[in-house]
């Protein structure tokens, strides 16, 4: 008995001891419209304690400490409200609206919490209110209106961005970074767009920043991050979907488009549950559906002919026509068997050569134009304890896409999938995640089509000596003898050789069509099977509270990447190559000078196992408030970037007897023999092949490649006017070294004869990576102004510039811009008493640029684009309905050469409980 009484006086003591436990509810509304706000943080000032509103504006935590007790209310748009509670009880907040300009925060530009005002570089940001007012469907496509940002659109569904001049379909130079994960498609080293980035409804933020961002980020981030965060589940509770319904194609022929009115469906569900204080999850799907846009260009990539006029006529999107021969080895045996012929024969064999290309097909009818995507996600969060948490998440992509390089892919089913497992504290984090990729039923555009010429009709038949070239030369002497003009002869002779072509979409087509592009490159025919993965690993610590001179933050990382690709896509035949990169850095901050002067400091090493030596990236920064809200920025940055997987080792069938090639001596030597077969520029094999005369002929002498490097200076001025305005101001001037672009080049493998270069059959062509030799130099400028117009009207301008000295003109560098470009944005976010009323309107414009890409190069003609939507909101039932366009005056423009033309889309959506 005593001793259950002292075991009862201990327990008695210890439950005295234990912090006093209070449940905490309420509710907080609009002091406006008295509407429930939801996602507002509820904290509890100098604990860990704290909630977040759900969809219905009410909140509820377990306050494991004495009262009274100060409350923090604040969200996004609304003033930072306090209250002091003394006793539990009901706690009803009314929030003020205000607004946010210079008060945004981000993180990625300096991985810690700061003002957008107060950043070192150059950051756009994007939160999840933009995103529901803006006219665009998609959230990744309101990026081409930040400042600086240049995009290219291969399909509905494959968009890529950059920053700073180079621009191209499918960025190695550009990282994209998914809550923490970098999402590039682990065998093409780009990311694929928003494929497997957040869900519509997901959205959180975007931050993006322009140029140079290596050392925080890693070598791939030269030409910029963009850094997308999801939504809380913790934070934003409740089921939401949003249905939206539209059409595109609206005018058949426009554009070049051979599509009438076409539907458009994109369906988003989230739903998200704060199972208690411990435990949350989310569940996100998105599925879109349309019919894509078509590339369509018609010029002639052979000469300023069209296909009735041009016997070697080679359209930039007709695909099979890249199969080009001289026909006089035709015309002289002719000649030989039926002397009688001479005087219709020795006219044309008067020409040195005389060039004839295979019949292309167009991409309407040949590549499917099903513009599908699917996208699911799932996450865990569970509290260990105050200040602790652990994450699992899950991510899946499965659709279609088509994007531009070296000629047009078709991605037919492609899949992407992202697993992560994290652990985060409030100074640390260690991340792990792989990304898995399949490739599906991928259709390589252009030797596909040649492919299947040679299969209804060879060009020439050995054994026989029949084929399509025989027969076209019987049909241009038969047609010339008629009495037919030279180009009414070529006309008919194609058409007699083209008898028995299978039409484009025909079932005779879409068999032959399917039968090659199911075919492995290493077999013969045209399918690549990337079946890549990715690991990595990271770790991040902040020492800023042990360390009290400066903040400081820390981290590790190692990434391997497992190439699988059965040798249609990298020389790994004999299996997967595993290719390892590991990294640490530090950032340093010191605030001086009564806080007036922040300098930082930024160090990275990173290592890659292609490559003997590690490199050393640097980013020094002063940030200086010159008086209040005015703040003037520098930086420098001196990054290196290693080759990625694509640059290095990529051996990909893009044309007949063509490929995309990597650079480095692996490739070269060891499967090109470049040391013994000698290449030649490409120019110079096409002009030898025109002229007959060796002397044309330009040796390309190879080198291993090795990493790139770029010195870039940023100055650059921002500040907050009037708490009205906001203004942002900078310049650039960035210095390239072992620039890395592009060149082709072609050897006759197995022989020394340049004879050979004659017979395309005995030649191999090659794009190939390579270091220039000269420094490149890129500067601009940019400045942008936005305007708080009262009862939540809104003004945006932006205007940016992009130049590029000391072109290398042996290289193919894919500094695809304009030199100038400029975005409006107006609109309001509620009107009346009640704001059920918004809008929103987009303007941008682009003059007239040059744009080469692998298989095409040519001018983008100047565009203004016009966009738009006005919504309602339906406060009773938690709903909005949004009219809006996208495109509206339906003006077909271009963002690449060779991509499609883009048109308008017309919409209307239904969103539920979505904020």
């Amino acid at each position: 008995m005593y001793k259950l009484m002292l075991l009862f006086s201990i327990a008695m003591l210890s439950a005295w001891n234990l912090p006093a436990q209070h449940v905490l509810s309420g509710k907080v509304k609009n002091s406006q419209t008295g509407e429930t706000v939801p996602a507002v943080s509820v904290k509890a000032r100098n604990t860990p304690y704290g909630d977040y509103t759900n969809d219905q504006g009410n909140f509820r935590f377990t306050l494991r400490a004495p009262l009274p007790v100060t409350l923090v209310f604040s969200s996004v748009g609304y003033a930072t409200q306090e209250v002091t509670v003394s006793s539990p009880g009901p706690i009803n907040i009314a929030l003020v609206p205000s607004s946010i300009l210079g008060t945004e925060v981000v993180v990625s530009a300096s991985r810690n919490v700061q003002r957008k005002i107060e950043s070192p570089v150059t950051i756009e940001r994007i939160d999840n209110k933009d995103v529901i007012n803006s006219p665009q469907p998609s959230y990744f496509s309101m990026l081409q209106g930040l400042k600086g940002v240049d995009i290219t659109t291969s399909s509905l569904t494959f968009t890529t961005i950059t920053t700073r001049g180079f621009n191209t379909s499918g960025n190695t130079n550009f990282t994209q970074v998914v809550d923490g994960m970098d999402n590039q498609a682990p065998g093409l080293n780009f990311p694929l767009g928003a494929a497997i980035g957040l869900t519509e409804l997901d959205v959180d933020n975007l931050e993006l920043l322009s140029g140079a961002s290596s050392a925080l980020y890693g070598s791939r981030g030269l030409n910029g991050t963009l850094v997308m965060t999801g939504k809380d589940p913790f934070k934003y509770q409740g089921l939401s979907f949003q249905i939206t319904q539209g059409v595109n194609h609206i005018k058949k022929g426009a554009g070049n488009d051979p599509m009438g009115a076409s539907p458009y469906y994109d369906w988003t569900l989230r739903w998200a549950y704060k199972v208690s204080d411990r435990f949350a999850f989310k569940v996100n799907a998105q599925y879109t559906k349309a019919k894509d846009w078509l590339a369509a260009d018609t010029s002639n990539t052979n000469s300023m002919g069209n296909k009735y006029t041009d016997p070697n006529y080679n359209g930039v999107n007709s695909y099979g026509s890249k199969t080009s021969v001289d026909i006089n080895p035709f015309l002289e045996a002719i000649k030989a068997m039926d002397p009688s012929t001479a005087p219709i024969v020795d006219p044309l064999l008067a020409n040195p050569t005389n060039y004839v290309a295979r019949t292309g097909y167009p991409e309407y009818g040949y590549l499917s134009n099903d513009a599908k995507m699917l996208k699911v996600n799932a996450e865990m969060r569970y509290n260990i304890k105050p200040g602790l948490q652990a994450i699992l998440s899950g991510t899946f992509g499965d659709g279609t896409a088509v994007y531009s390089n070296d000629t047009r892919y078709a991605l037919d089913g492609f899949k992407l999938a992202q697993y992560r497992a994290e652990l985060r504290a409030d100074h640390w984090f260690v991340r792990a995640y792989t990304t898995r990729e399949n490739s599906g039923n991928t259709i390589i555009a252009s030797p596909t089509a040649q492919l299947i010429n040679e299969a209804w009709k060879p060009s020439y038949d050995g054994n026989t000596g029949d084929g399509w070239y025989p027969q076209y030369t019987i049909g241009l002497i038969t047609a010339l003898a008629g009495g037919q003009s030279l180009t009414d002869a070529h006309l008919a002779a194609r058409a007699a050789a083209d008898q028995g072509r299978p039409l484009a979409g025909s079932d005779h087509f879409n068999r032959l069509r399917d039968s090659i592009s199911a075919i492995p490159t290493s077999k013969g025919g045209t399918l690549f099977l990337d079946r890549s993965k990715l690991y990595n690993a990271e770790f991040q610590y902040n020492f800023t509270r042990l360390v009290k001179w400066a903040e400081v933050i820390a981290g590790l990382n190692y990434r391997i990447y497992k190439l699988d690709s059965e040798g249609t896509l990298f020389p790994d035949k004999e299996g997967p190559i595993d290719v390892a990169e590991y990294s640490a850095f530090a950032h340093f901050s010191k605030k001086m000078i009564n806080n007036k002067l922040k300098l930082g400091a930024a160090f990275r090493l990173d290592k890659n196992t292609l490559f003997e030596k590690p490199r050393t990236t640097s980013r020094l920064s002063a940030v200086l408030e010159t008086t209040k809200e005015h703040f003037l920025r520098f930086s420098y940055q001196n990054a290196y970037s290693f080759p990625s997987n694509i640059q290095s080792l990529q051996s990909t069938l893009v044309d007949y007897n063509s490929y995309a090639s990597g650079g480095s001596a692996r490739l070269l030597y060891g499967e090109y023999k470049f040391d013994k077969y000698q290449p030649y520029l490409l120019e110079s094999v096409n002009k030898y092949r025109q002229t007959n005369d060796p002397s044309v002929l330009k040796k390309f002498e190879p080198k291993d490649i090795k990493p790139q490097s770029v010195d870039a200076f940023e100055l650059g001025y921002s500040a907050l006017v009037a708490k009205c305005v906001l203004i942002d101001v900078l310049g650039y001037y960035s210095t390239w070294k072992n620039f890395i672009g592009y060149v082709n080049v072609a050897n006759t493998p197995g022989s020394d004869n340049v004879e050979d270069f004659k017979d395309r059959s005995k030649y191999i062509a090659y794009n190939i990576a390579y270091n220039g030799a000269e420094k490149v130099n890129t500067y601009g400028y940019a400045a942008s102004v936005s305007v708080d117009l009262s009862r939540n009207f809104g003004a945006k301008v932006n205007f940016s510039s992009d130049f590029l000295k000391n072109r290398n003109n042996s290289q193919i560098n894919n500094f695809n811009t304009p030199n100038w470009k400029v975005n409006f944005e107006f609109g309001n976010s509620g009107m009346g008493k009640k704001q059920l009323f918004s809008f929103n309107t987009s303007l941008r414009y682009r003059p007239a640029y040059f744009y080469s890409i692998g298989f095409a190069s040519g001018t983008i003609d100047a565009n203004v684009v016009l966009d738009a939507q006005v919504s309602y909101k339906l406060p009773v039932i938690k709903s909005r309905i949004k009219l809006g366009a996208t495109n509206l005056t339906n003006k077909y423009y271009y963002t690449g050469f060779g991509s499609p033309g883009i048109g308008g889309v017309y919409y209307i959506t239904y969103a539920y409980n979505v904020f």
